[in-house]
């Protein structure tokens, strides 16, 4: 209504409707409730985009975060740990296939990501990264940044063109959506598969190339991530790599899948207070459930729920890891340490 009312000219810009527009986490979780089948999310992001065409938005936090991609090609301006580098050396020079790393695995839960190395080694998979990788520029065009976003996104079409990639592996959902429908806009590659990480590793264990044989004694709750559900409608694969792991118990909770709790990730610049609070609603039906434990495939999930998560919940978990341990590949399940904020 605000939005139309905005359009008609019967109401005017103020910080109050800025703050609606931008508070909106993009998450989908109306629309699957909405009766009338509106799609907020477009309509939210035609308004950023006209706001941003108008000078008016984003927020001067968000276009922090478009100078720290032209700057450092990473929206968190941060460098790679020694550990990340020394993995990288590693690697062979050129592969038809591609782990793009992603912003918050690969500057700041580097384990996420050497484990990942470690699970396609163990699949026998040839692949590499891109060593000056850029940011997807997802999170810009979700701002209305659309045309800076696809400036962002073109550099990255050009790099996979020059190492005749064939197949991208994804550890973040907002990367596999913008490689799966954005990236083949662009027609700058040839097409290109896509698979996020849990995807390639339902498939791996389908086929009897990773065994897992430790047991993971622990009652479990798979938090959706937004754009790996809602968006991309990935629910099955990650439930299923649990289901493989003798000992867990995963527990659904009362509002899972598609109508799963939205994290607030993508709202927490600069609203941390609404995504503290959006995740407090997420625990306290995790609570309710008596779980051990939440686990994710997303690393920007796993930041948000281990960054707030209460002392009732022994410990926040991504699905690769929980496989690890399970493979022998990891001598222990721990949380893993380091923050945005």
């Amino acid at each position: 209504m605000a939005v139309q009312l905005l359009k008609e000219g019967k109401i005017t810009l103020d910080d109050k409707l800025i703050d609606r527009v931008y508070t909106c986490a993009l998450c989908k979780s109306c629309e699957e409730i909405c009766p009338g089948l509106v799609k907020v999310t477009d309509i939210i992001r035609e308004v950023r985009v006209q706001l941003a065409d108008e000078k008016k938005g984003p927020l001067p936090e968000h276009l922090q975060m478009l100078e720290n991609i032209n700057k450092t090609n990473n929206i968190l301006a941060k460098t790679r740990s020694k550990e990340i580098e020394e993995a990288i050396k590693k690697l062979p020079q050129k592969a038809d296939t591609i782990l793009y790393m992603g912003c918050v695995a690969q500057y700041v839960y580097p384990k996420q990501l050497t484990t990942m190395f470690k699970l396609l080694e163990k699949m026998n998979i040839k692949f590499t990264v891109l060593k000056d990788e850029v940011c997807c520029g997802n999170y810009l065009a979700e701002l209305g940044l659309k045309k800076e976003a696809e400036e962002v996104l073109l550099k990255t079409a050009k790099n996979l063109k020059d190492h005749n990639v064939k197949t991208i592996i994804t550890l973040c959902p907002m990367c596999y959506n913008t490689f799966k429908h954005d990236l083949q806009r662009l027609k700058v590659t040839s097409k290109i598969e896509v698979k996020h990480s849990t995807q390639l590793l339902e498939e791996a264990l389908n086929k009897g190339l990773l065994k897992p044989y430790r047991p993971v004694n622990m009652r479990l709750a798979y938090k959706d991530p937004c754009h790996l559900g809602r968006y991309a409608e990935v629910y099955d694969a990650p439930r299923n790599i649990l289901k493989m792991i003798k000992g867990v118990e995963l527990v659904e909770l009362d509002r899972s899948k598609e109508f799963s709790k939205c994290c607030g990730g993508t709202i927490r610049v600069p609203y941390s207070d609404l995504r503290n609070d959006l995740c407090k609603s997420f625990f306290k039906d995790v609570i309710v459930s008596k779980v051990d434990g939440v686990v994710t495939s997303c690393p920007t999930c796993f930041h948000n729920l281990y960054s707030t998560a209460p002392y009732d919940i022994k410990g926040v978990f991504d699905v690769q890891d929980i496989l690890a341990y399970s493979l022998g590949m990891i001598d222990e399940i721990e949380n893993l340490t380091g923050y945005l904020e």
